[in-house]
């Protein structure tokens, strides 16, 4: 569903192992959770944002005092009144989180024990709770693994299945798929940027496949013991004179005229 290409083309600076993640579990992820056409587009163009290109898994909660006064200034009117949390990510998380979403109080530790993580950047014990039963990963009990590439992908598909984000993105209405996701339209503009790179990068056809010097080899062999002896060598080299022996078995055969595709490995018993 998503080749190699095109993970690496969407999200450059991700780790290998989550651009991974999103070309070998996703078809299966993606399939189970009926996630295609727009609502992939949507998806993904989220996910974009909310984890900066899937670089960003965990929450950064490292802010200035005059930081805190600009984000949080209900909680924070003043740089006094900021500064004992500046640079305490511990502190500021169990303060701004404490007794919400399912969270203790902030001696707890809740809120930061249950900070924002993942692709989707859930937040509280509530969602940790709610989302790992959607996904059957039991993130409230562990919930690094809300940010590891092995259950990312899946936690941000459980997400969109609970909050029923497939039949907004049905509507086509990206603004309200993002208010489900966000509470609001925070980041519009990038999110739409993010749709829009989206929908570019899976609309173009997937990049062929190279032939290796030791598929030509085989090839070469092959149509050696069919009688084309003017290859010469099989040196691995697809040359002119291979490549002319190719076509005349092409020919012969009745398959549309081409090269060393998959079509003739399958004809010449070559494993593809």
């Amino acid at each position: 569903m998503l080749t190699a290409d095109q993970a690496m083309a969407l999200f450059p600076r991700a780790a290998p192992e989550h651009r991974a993640a999103l070309v070998t579990r996703g078809p299966t992820l993606f399939e189970r959770s009926g996630i295609k056409g727009t609502r992939l587009h949507f998806l993904l163009a989220q996910l974009g944002h909310e984890s900066g290109g899937l670089t960003i898994v965990g929450e950064n909660l490292n802010y200035s005092a005059q930081r805190l006064v600009a984000v949080f200034p209900r909680r924070f009117p003043t740089v006094a009144a900021a500064q004992p949390f500046a640079h305490n990510p511990e502190k500021l998380a169990n303060q701004i989180y404490g007794g919400r979403l399912g969270n203790g109080p902030p001696a707890s530790g809740d809120g930061f024990r249950y900070r924002g993580r993942g692709y989707i950047q859930i937040t509280g014990r509530h969602n940790y709770r709610d989302i790992g039963r959607v996904a059957a990963v039991p993130i409230d009990e562990d919930p690094d693994r809300a940010a590891h590439a092995d259950h990312a992908l899946e936690i941000a598909c459980g997400f969109w299945t609970a909050r029923g984000l497939n039949a907004i993105a049905d509507t086509g209405d990206f603004t309200a798929c993002t208010r489900r996701i966000n509470g609001g339209t925070i980041g519009i503009e990038d999110r739409r940027a993010w749709l829009d790179k989206v929908i570019r990068v899976l609309a173009l056809p997937p990049a062929p496949k190279q032939v290796t010097a030791e598929t030509i080899v085989l090839v070469q062999r092959a149509l050696q013991r069919l009688g084309f002896s003017g290859i010469g060598a099989a040196d691995g080299d697809a040359g002119p004179r291979t490549l002319a022996a190719v076509s005349e078995y092409r020919r012969r055969k009745g398959m549309p005229a081409g090269t060393i595709d998959e079509a003739l490995l399958k004809a010449l018993n070559i494993p593809v």
